[in-house]
């Protein structure tokens, strides 16, 4: 006797991360119930026993791209002692490659809805504070310090906003140049075992992509 193999219930973070990635393909009109629901295959009842609407998905999509963004920095923060600004550099460059376009995709919603906007607009402040509060400490004057951070976190989400694409060797090449610029030295050895880590964590990438490719 052939038994039917039962379909998989779909969880609160499958309908997330269903609407997340239709939230970066098309924008946030496009994340809809039942368009979502037709392209798992499933019912909107499925919808409605982990949501209590539309509203609420949104909110658990958000609150994936605030947590990401809290997270990276308690990260920066835990490490800055010893890596200083450097850590920032790693966290960013070895970023998962999807997220770039989520965080633009947010950035675009935010400029249609204040109450995203305002929840952005603070994870950036603080991101910045952070950021300016650190080179203050190291004696650089308040508006400097501010001007610094501004730099430093604004030119990381131009590159999101353009989608600009470079091989990593290519992008560590120019670090030495960068943190000159922005940070008023080449970094040192500090930026060499930076570079060094990134370097290797990008060949080990490359290397395995082939084979994890053909496994899927």
């Amino acid at each position: 006797m052939i038994t039917k193999k039962k379909p998989r219930q779909l969880s609160r973070e499958d309908w997330t991360e269903a609407a997340r990635k239709q939230l970066v393909a098309a924008g946030i009109e496009e994340v809809k119930v039942d368009r979502l629901a037709r392209k798992m295959k499933v019912t909107r009842g499925s919808f409605y026993w982990h949501f209590k609407n539309r509203k609420d998905l949104l909110d658990s999509v958000l609150r994936v791209w605030e947590a990401h963004k809290e997270r990276e920095l308690e990260q920066t923060r835990a490490q800055w002692a010893t890596m200083g600004p450097l850590e920032v550099v790693r966290i960013w460059l070895s970023e998962d490659p999807t997220y770039p376009a989520f965080d633009i995709a947010i950035r675009f919603w935010a400029w249609k809805a204040p109450a995203v906007a305002k929840i952005v607009s603070a994870i950036d402040d603080r991101w910045i504070a952070f950021l300016a509060e650190q080179f203050f400490r190291e004696g650089q004057s308040m508006r400097l310090s501010v001007a610094r951070a501004r730099l430093i976190y604004w030119q990381q989400i131009g590159y999101y906003a353009m989608k600009f694409e470079e091989p990593m060797q290519e992008r560590l090449a120019y670090m030495p140049h960068y943190n000159a610029i922005l940070l008023g030295n080449e970094g040192g050895e500090a930026a060499d075992i930076v570079v060094t880590e990134l370097a290797k964590d990008s060949l080990t990438k490359k290397q395995r992509a082939p084979k994890d490719a053909l496994s899927q």
